[in-house]
């Protein structure tokens, strides 16, 4: 601090302190005996604090009725008082009623003229469309099309006219979200919806975040809540039990399906990465689909009829698989008993190599954890459609890769049963939230249901990194998702393919191109009379129509962390706000927090 300073400061204490001890001493000295307040400071003191309160009180008050929580009030009054003034205005022939019936006739007038003169302004600045239609959807586009009325998969917030509010989907097509790693997808859209949704789901859930902020919530909703958590990640911490699950029970000896089923669960099993020969992954799912009826057929089997037990038949020595294949020629099950045909009559290093293709599917099955998970069934997947019910597929990030074919068998089969049952139509659809969906492969039975479940009760949520994830496991085919995704949402990104790919799908947009000519005439003249020059300016302004993407792709990879595109059908594009649950005071109270 400046010596001019402390000098200043000094200076100012030191006579507030002499003018404090100046009024003290007159006080003291009877200068209060000529105070005409004297016995009423209580009272005094009273009043100047009631008024510091009712002006506060009157300040928040006056504040609250023109915020946006009091919308409403503010509407339902407007109404009245209008309802009133008409009423005045026609039946009071007096001076009161004339007097109001002229102010109305003024404002009518204004708001008739103001209504015209609006459109001709609006006309002079419209742009037309000669190149391009596209613009981001505003407050009435959007309530035009119900996007912030309640219910349905919470996307994020937008302007509705008068602040700003939730807004969501509310059809029965498939969504997707692409974001980059620690974007906040989760505190944007997964865990909003799990606090939100009442519909049963099933959520792949990496690290076991979204249970551990969500599942209580869920269970206050009414619904039953498992945790496949095989490595216990986020069950213990809430105090349950991991729950477990038996692909293999779908295997009935009762349903004439039995061998479809087995086929399906193989073939989630059986990775098609797009590498090596596609024989050797045939060869496998035919001999793992045999093998497995023939574990859930077998009494010899009973109690121990899953993957786990599969797994240690086809690890058997030469001797040992001849003597299985040879159990299962003699079944009188058609398809058991060609698969232990055909397994015989290969020749023993083809054999070999169909065996060592066969065990590499299967290495999951080496882990305690997963055999434990696999081994019983604590619940069907086909009560999702019959009561509520949320299942938690929780696996350790770092074992996603390793273990991809679980979560694989778990999503397969679940669409698979629920597809089938179509006859059950819950209030809401069965919501399948498949974070890190490109980390599973390709699975025929997602790029099927992208296409064709979205009548059947069943609605899926997609996450992806980015579009080239999804391009490198689905190839061309990854437009499937996109075209029949009823929402998408984009984060942004620093890869180019994905600003570039939703850049276009965004469209093109007209704008005016304002020009500006300066043009500068010299001129000179000489003569007998003499010698003259002049110089002449004009200038020239132009207007005219010109194209430009609506978004430009640098435009969407600087997004902030706040912001977000989404595409909803059969409306423009938004350009919203992302939605983080522990600012939302209803959701917050809710969901439990990990911070």
């Amino acid at each position: 601090m400046k010596p001019s300073n402390h000098f200043t400061t000094l200076a100012s204490a030191a006579l507030f302190a002499t003018a404090w001890a100046a009024c003290a001493h007159a006080q003291s000295s009877g200068w209060s005996n000529y105070d005409p307040y004297r016995g009423y400071y209580l009272t005094l003191t009273l009043w100047r604090v009631g008024m510091i309160v009712t002006a506060t009180l009157a300040g928040f008050l006056l504040g609250w009725f023109f915020s946006p929580h009091a919308k409403e009030l503010r509407r339902v009054i407007g109404i009245t008082l209008a309802g009133a003034a008409i009423l005045i205005a026609v039946f009071d022939h007096g001076a009161l009623g004339w007097s109001t019936a002229f102010v109305i006739s003024l404002i009518g007038f204004f708001v008739g003229l103001g209504y015209w003169m609006g459109r001709f302004v609006k006309a002079l600045a419209e742009v037309p469309t000669t190149f391009g239609s596209g613009q981001f959807a505003d407050a009435e586009h959007m309530s035009e099309r119900g996007f912030f009325k309640p219910g349905g998969l919470l996307l994020g917030e937008a302007f509705d006219g008068m602040s700003t509010s939730r807004f969501a989907y509310h059809g029965q097509r498939h969504v997707l979200t692409f974001a980059p790693t620690r974007a906040g997808k989760g505190v944007s859209h997964l865990v909003p919806n799990l606090l939100k949704y009442q519909g049963s789901c099933v959520v792949i859930d990496p690290k076991g975040e979204n249970a551990l902020i969500t599942a209580k919530a869920r269970i206050e909703m009414g619904q039953q809540v498992y945790l496949v958590d095989p490595w216990n990640i986020a069950a213990s911490k809430l105090g349950m039990e991991p729950a477990k699950i038996n692909p293999m029970d779908w295997l009935k000896l009762s349903d004439t399906d039995a061998p479809e089923n087995a086929m399906i669960l193989a073939d989630a099993l059986v990775v098609n990465d797009g590498k090596g020969e596609a024989f050797w992954r045939e060869e496998a799912k035919a001999l793992i689909q045999g093998v497995m009826l023939h574990v859930a057929f077998d009494a010899a089997y009973s109690g121990r009829s899953d993957l786990g037990t599969v797994r240690d038949l086809l690890l058997g020595d030469a001797d040992q698989l001849s003597r299985l294949f040879q159990e299962m020629a003699k079944s009188p099950h058609q398809l058991i008993a060609s698969t232990g045909s055909r397994s015989l009559q290969k020749d023993p290093k083809l054999l070999s190599n169909v065996m060592a293709s066969t065990q590499a599917e299967l290495h999951m099955m080496d882990s305690p954890r997963l055999r434990e998970a696999m081994s019983d069934s604590d619940f069907r997947w086909e009560e999702l459609k019959e009561k509520p019910m949320t299942v938690y597929l929780i696996l350790p990030s770092d074992r996603i890769n390793a273990f991809s074919r679980f979560l694989r068998l778990m999503v397969e089969q679940s669409l698979t049963m629920n597809a089938r049952n179509i006859e059950i139509k819950p209030d809401h659809p069965v919501l399948y939230i498949l974070d890190e969906m490109p980390a599973l492969g390709r699975l025929n039975m997602v790029e099927q249901a992208y296409g064709l479940m979205a009548g059947y009760s069943v609605q899926l949520w997609g996450i992806a990194q980015n579009v080239s994830q999804l391009k490198t496991i689905y190839g061309d085919n990854f437009e499937t998702f996109i075209a029949n995704a009823g929402a998408i949402s984009y984060f942004g990104s620093k890869d180019k393919m994905s600003a570039e790919y939703f850049s276009d799908l965004c469209g093109v947009t007209t704008v005016w191109n304002f020009s500006t000519a300066l043009s500068n005439a010299l001129s000179s003249n000489s003569g007998s009379g003499g010698y003259s020059n002049g110089s002449s300016t004009s200038t020239t302004d132009t207007r005219a129509a010109t194209q430009r993407k609506l978004a430009f792709p640098d435009e969407l990879m600087r997004l902030n962390d706040r912001q977000q595109l989404v595409l909803i059908e059969d409306a423009n594009p938004i350009m919203g706000n992302r939605l983080r649950w522990y600012e939302q005071p209803d959701m917050r109270q809710r969901g439990a927090s990990l911070r």
